[in-house]
């Protein structure tokens, strides 16, 4: 069964490159951040497409895909199993963003058979939420939106990008986005991170405010082997402000990898 048909019978949002799934070709599943969708990929999977099977995905409750958001990162890492395992029978790449980034951590520590090597960007071990977020998203949502925009992205970025960002949030709705922030909040990785023994490329903008460099620096230490790339002049949307530098990072790490 092709791949679209598989994903659309589970009734999941996705972004796939024109050139597919073709044998012979790594394959790297993106998993997007809190109140975030596929679309936030768009400069990967076009970029990438031309040597990798890429494929990003809709999280419960995000974008196309049905059904009810998560507050547990746990919760998130088991759905994001399960899919793989129904549509994929040989190991991936999970490349994940922010809360992504810690779903991949989860999958990577609870199931490392099914994984080639993962790509945490922008993230890190704890993720601990700001409470003024927390209550804002409840209470103000809208304005508290535009608070977190202004962490989001690196001085310069062009309004139109930190609008569209802004407008994926609201479209994803205050309870999704509120149980998003929520699962950020209380997932703790670090004293498992010793565990994860596969292939790992940490990167992250240096000009990143909501997961500050710190964290992957902390990642990077923590994981066996894992290689650090910090990306210049990018804030917490790295993917969509520096993607070219970006793009080729993964690019290597991936083919690294499998060679």
């Amino acid at each position: 069964m092709e791949l679209h048909k598989k994903l659309e019978d589970l009734k999941i949002g996705y972004l796939m490159g024109d050139e597919g799934l073709k044998e012979g070709r790594p394959t790297l599943v993106m998993v997007h951040g809190a109140g975030g969708r596929a679309q936030i990929w768009q400069n990967q999977i076009v970029l990438l497409d031309k040597s990798i099977n890429a494929l990003a995905l809709d999280l419960p409750g995000h974008g196309n895909t049905a059904g009810n958001g998560r507050s547990h990162i746990s919760e998130y890492a088991q759905w994001l199993l399960d899919i793989v395992k129904k549509i994929f029978d040989y190991p991936i790449f999970l490349m994940g963003h922010s809360m992504g980034g810690a779903i991949v951590q989860e999958v990577a520590l609870t199931s490392p058979r099914c994984l080639e090597g993962i790509i945490l960007v922008g993230t890190g071990a704890r993720l601990k939420v700001a409470p003024m977020f927390l209550d804002g998203l409840l209470d103000n949502f809208e304005q508290t939106l535009e608070a977190v925009m202004g962490f989001a992205y690196a001085p310069g970025t062009p309004r139109t990008l930190i609008e569209q960002g802004k407008e994926i949030m609201i479209i994803t709705g205050s309870n999704v986005v509120y149980n998003d922030f929520l699962a950020c909040d209380r997932f703790d990785s670090r004293q498992a991170l010793t565990r994860i023994h596969l292939p790992c490329l940490v990167l992250c903008g240096d000009k990143d405010k909501l997961a500050p460099l710190k964290l992957s620096e902390a990642l990077k230490e923590s994981i066996e082997g894992s290689t650090l790339k910090i990306i210049p002049d990018a804030g917490h949307m790295v993917m969509i402000e520096r993607y070219v530098e970006m793009n080729e990072a993964v690019q290597d790490f991936v083919f690294g990898a499998v060679s």
